[in-house]
């Protein structure tokens, strides 16, 4: 209770102790990534006969710093959203504050979920479609650099657009958001999620087909979620 009597400067002091905490541990788990880069990028890229090339130094830097970045955030979300939680805690009530600690294991798994669909379906389907498309015309020589920017471009878009069932589960769970209103504007987000789709994915029709139908089926599982968190909630209510 004498948390929720807190001043603004020390909310403001608590916000920053929390936020750096988060930059510290992103910061300790990318050193340790940075370490393992190369053993991260023989994985990535072991569906290849070949050796990718690279044009420079830089380009080397730019995997190992890419590559590492992209784990630390990866790792570091669980305690960022433990951070998130321990924050907004005193302005919950007992039960949405344990059903709210349940979604810091649901968002990591999710992120993860999505980047390993879109690394072990998405990525190869595009990457498959696009290259067919200058079978015989070109000489098609990928680098490691513009591989990863593909792999990235492709993946971590997925890893967070996976998080939509979390973030419609809480946003349910505490009130501010109701089946009724997916149902009704659920068009409107297909149409969202379709322009997303073209955004992320290159300008063929089959890619975009890829993208969209996982985000549509994402979208329907969230309503799913948000209907059965609301009827549960109108029961303890009743």
């Amino acid at each position: 209770m004498e948390r929720k009597k807190q001043t603004i400067i020390e909310h403001l002091t608590e916000f920053r102790n929390r936020f750096i905490w988060t930059l510290i541990c992103f910061f300790l788990v990318f050193l340790v990534s940075f370490l393992f880069s190369s053993d991260i990028y023989r994985w990535l890229t072991s569906g290849f006969e070949q050796k990718l090339l690279v044009l420079g130094p830089d380009d080397i830097l730019w995997i190992y710093v890419s590559l590492s970045s992209l784990v630390a955030f990866s790792l570091t979300l669980p305690f960022m959203i433990y951070q998130i939680w321990q924050f907004i805690r005193p302005a919950l009530n007992t039960h949405d504050s344990v059903a709210i600690f349940a979604y810091i294991p649901a968002t990591f798994l999710c992120f993860v979920v999505g980047l390993a669909f879109g690394f072990y379906f998405v990525s190869p389907a595009i990457l498959h479609i696009l290259l067919s498309l200058g079978e015989g015309l070109f000489v098609t020589q990928l680098t490691a650099q513009s591989y990863l920017a593909f792999l990235f471009h492709t993946t971590i878009p997925l890893g967070l657009l996976f998080e939509l069932p979390v973030l419609v589960s809480f946003f349910t769970s505490i009130g501010f958001l109701k089946p009724k209103f997916l149902v009704q504007y659920r068009r409107h987000a297909y149409f969202v999620l379709l322009v997303l789709a073209v955004v992320l994915t290159p300008a063929d029709f089959i890619s975009d087909l890829a993208m969209t139908v996982p985000l549509i089926l994402l979208y329907e599982v969230s309503l799913l979620l948000s209907h059965t968190i609301y009827k549960k909630k109108e029961k303890r209510s009743s």
